[in-house]
């Protein structure tokens, strides 16, 4: 009997075995169908328009397997900016500058599973960048009353401000006049004057730091300024007040002692044959009395147009010079001419240590020079054509046919030791203002121009800045056929890629 219920036992143990055995496959082939959640799919970031303050993240949408709802969490720098999200943009604000920042954008569906993608940018440094236009004064005829003009000569001040100095018209139309405007580095207005001593239509006033503020010449008139623009003296230099359209004094150089250096040229009143221009050195004292004047009329045309003096009172001279080594009779038979640019060196007694001419042919129109942080000298101007010398006079390069930028009547040297022009674009009706960036060894790195419709455009002046960018003072008048509101005055404040918005 024992024997039996034994065996009953494990009848009962090996049934009850096998009946567990299947509920648990059956258990575990429910948990091998039932579908699981996925998480969204990954997604792009990118990071647009960084600034020094901005930044704008995009995204791509993240799509979801089970095509559940996604929103997104945004995370900069380990903190939690917007929540719940369905945009795929987000604009950062209110950054520093030159800071690096870190984040992340994660993904969710309604069932909170998530899907994370990082993204890191560093900002950029800040540089005020601006376009704001001034007027040339009241006009009593002009379009809209405002009076024609135009800027030629930009300077930084001694308490880090600005000047422009240039052109305008007298209120009743007889003419044009000398005006000079301060303003500071926002380029809000300080002040402006105008002086009543009548310009050639051509003229192209030059303004300089002095000992006493400023100095301002143009045509036959010296101004020396105090800091406010008001007139200290002013002098009249007979010897170019001839009834000689040509006759203007370009430029204006000051050495350690206060004396004053005037360039420029008119011309000669010999018979023919002879030079028809000359160019022409006086140097005054501080006070304004000529002290002496020296003429240069070895070529059939010569012409003063830019002054530096060195920190050894020494004088460089830019000009131009008839240098076909023609006699005077056959230049003015042909009347065809080749001017080149002409650099001189002298005392400061004005005698001769060395002169060199450089040109390419044509015909060359020089207009400024300036040194360079390498103690050589840079020379820009019509052609449109850059000369790099040394300190002997010796060219080092030269660029002739810069790329469609004419004229180019001003450059500036950058902390690299590249510079920037500034000038005119030439094509259709019009052009452009234009603003071309080369390097030390004067190969393009970049050119932007600024346009308006119908609009006359050119640069006149270029300053390069502490911060990387640069100013540059231009010229915008209209075709008053389109009615023009006013002549306008531009003054450019630029990152260091020439951006001004």
């Amino acid at each position: 009997m024992k024997k039996f219920y034994y065996t009953l036992f494990f009848i009962f143990l090996i049934i009850s075995c096998s009946k567990d055995t299947s509920f648990n496959e059956i258990i575990e082939d429910n948990n091998e169908d039932e579908e699981i959640n996925q998480p969204p799919n990954s997604f792009d970031i990118e990071v647009l328009n960084i600034s020094h303050e901005n930044a704008t993240i995009n995204w791509s949408e993240a799509t979801d397997p089970e095509n559940d709802k996604i929103s997104y969490d945004i995370y900069l720098n380990q903190t939690l900016i917007i929540e719940n999200t369905s945009e795929l943009t987000y604009q950062l604000i209110n950054l520093e500058e030159l800071t690096y920042y870190s984040g992340k954008i994660i993904a969710k569906d309604t069932n909170n599973n998530k899907t994370e993608k990082t993204f890191s940018f560093h900002t950029e440094k800040y540089y005020l960048k601006y376009l704001k236009k001034y007027n040339y004064g009241e006009y009593d005829y002009g379009p809209g009353g405002y009076a024609l003009g135009g800027p030629s000569s930009m300077i930084k001040t001694k308490d880090l401000n600005y000047v422009i100095a240039g052109a305008s018209s007298f209120p009743n139309g007889s003419g044009f006049r000398l005006f000079v405007m301060k303003i500071d580095y926002e380029g809000n207005e300080v002040w402006k004057k105008f002086y009543d001593y009548n310009l050639t239509d051509g003229s192209s006033p030059k303004i300089i730091n002095s000992s006493t503020g400023f100095l301002l010449v143009s045509h036959h008139h010296v101004l020396n300024l105090d800091n406010e623009g008001n007139i200290i003296w002013y002098k009249k230099i007979d010897s170019y007040d001839i009834p000689d359209g040509s006759a203007d004094i370009e430029s204006v150089g000051q050495d350690s002692a206060g004396n004053i250096f005037l360039v420029g040229g008119r011309g000669s009143n010999k018979p023919f044959p002879s030079p028809s221009q000359v160019a022409v050195l006086t140097k005054l004292n501080n006070l304004g009395s000529i002290l002496w004047e020296k003429v240069f009329d070895t070529s059939y045309r010569s012409f003063f147009n830019d002054i530096l003096i060195t920190d050894t009172d020494e004088v460089i001279i830019l000009g131009s010079l008839e240098s076909s080594n023609r006699t005077f009779e056959e230049i003015s038979e042909s009347n065809n001419e080749e001017i080149d640019f002409w650099v001189t060196k002298l005392t400061n007694n004005g005698e001769l240590i060395w002169e060199n001419t450089f040109g390419d042919g044509k015909t060359d129109f020089p207009n400024q020079i300036i040194s360079t942080l390498d103690n050589n000298f840079i020379a820009v101007g019509y052609g449109p054509s850059i000369f790099k010398v040394n300190q002997l006079g010796e060219l080092l390069w030269s660029k002739t046919e810069l790329s469609g930028n004419s004229p180019t009547p001003s450059i500036s040297i950058t902390s690299d030791n590249g510079f920037i022009t500034t000038g005119k674009f030439v094509f259709g009706n019009y052009g452009a203002l234009a603003i071309s960036r080369y390097d030390s060894n004067g190969n393009l790195e970049w050119e932007k121009s600024y346009q308006e419709t119908h609009t006359y455009l050119v640069g006149h002046a270029v300053l390069a800045e502490d911060d990387g960018g640069y100013r540059i003072a231009g010229g915008s008048s209209k075709n008053y056929y389109y009615g023009d509101d006013k002549p306008s005055l531009l003054i450019f404040k630029t990152d260091p890629l020439g951006s001004h918005k």
